[in-house]
């Protein structure tokens, strides 16, 4: 992927700082010649029958929506709300190959609003993902080269999903993912590799018009005592060319 290097800021006074940075989180780097390009701007969650309060409440009060423009038209995309805090386990488990072992399988990690349908909403196996709430959870899938394990969130319906502090198995993700997509493959997204050369949190879009959202996530504390926060990349558009179809 080609990512343009993050910027770095002086410290100015407080007030233009805040400026500065709200400023900072509407603007994303051009892509590529030929690809779409796409910005955030911040978001904040809004308790609806769609987006029942238990759910609200677990994740923070501010998310990201994620737009694209075109001919001086701004189209919403997605919103994301992440989760308060997010379970994690000691060590890595399984496969060298994932990334994100130290997320605890079937933890609840936020909840991702669609908005718009078009060629920009398909998961990664390319289906459309229908406008809605989905929470998404933490899994590793055998998806890979050679039966390699990747790192993915696996969506459900909030219909499906009711309770965020539950650790939920992967047999009953798959399920709740296959609510998602309306079909036999589970829809969920890609988790990727962290950017180090970008900052926290930053939108980037590859040359094929692929975007990806990096943050900081808040772990959740056993004992009360301080603990660092988790970088954390995810896939929110995968671009796919209107002429090859659905």
């Amino acid at each position: 992927m080609s990512r343009s290097e993050g910027r770095q800021h002086s410290q100015p006074p407080l007030l233009l700082l805040g400026i500065l940075l709200s400023f900072a989180l509407t603007i994303c780097p051009a892509s590529a010649s030929g690809a779409d390009s796409y910005a955030m701007e911040p978001v904040k969650a809004q308790v609806s029958a769609q987006f029942p309060g238990v759910l609200a409440e677990a994740v923070r009060p501010a998310g990201f929506r994620v737009f694209t423009r075109s001919d001086n038209a701004k189209s919403a995309i997605c919103e994301i709300f992440w989760a308060r805090g997010i379970t994690t386990q000691e060590s890595s488990s399984g496969s060298t190959k994932v990334l994100y072992g130290n997320l605890k399988p079937g933890a609840f990690i936020g909840v991702i609003h669609f908005l718009l349908m078009e060629r920009y909403v398909r998961d990664y196996r390319s289906q459309m993902l229908k406008p809605g709430y989905y929470t998404m959870r933490y899994a590793s899938l055998p998806e890979g080269e050679n039966g390699s394990e990747l790192d993915f969130v696996l969506l459900s319906p909030v219909r499906a999903d009711r309770n965020p502090a539950q650790t939920v198995p992967l047999d009953e993700l798959v399920r709740r993912g296959r609510l998602a997509s309306g079909t036999r493959r589970a829809a969920m997204m890609s988790l990727v590799e962290i950017d180090t050369d970008q900052s926290f949190p930053s939108l980037t879009t590859d040359d094929e018009g692929t975007c990806v959202l990096q943050v900081k996530l808040r772990r959740k504390s056993k004992n009360g005592a301080p603990v660092p926060e988790l970088p954390l990349a995810l896939v929110v558009v995968t671009s796919i060319p209107e002429d090859l179809g659905d």
